[in-house]
């Protein structure tokens, strides 16, 4: 298969546009996976100290 015949979309970009923009895609992933995960903690967080209060 050579490179006319594969999907442009799956075809990885070799020009320095399309490396900056694959490498903010995954910066932007980093960081919305780790805000989910800050924000899921914290709330965890709550949960146990609010049972730990409550519960006395």
């Amino acid at each position: 298969m050579s490179d006319e015949d594969k999907d442009p979309v799956q075809r990885p970009s070799s020009s320095p546009l399309g490396k900056h923009t694959r490498l903010n895609a995954g910066r932007i992933a980093l960081i919305l996976v780790g805000t989910v995960g800050v924000v899921a903690f914290i709330l965890y967080a709550t949960f146990v100290v609010y049972g730990l209060v409550a519960g006395r």
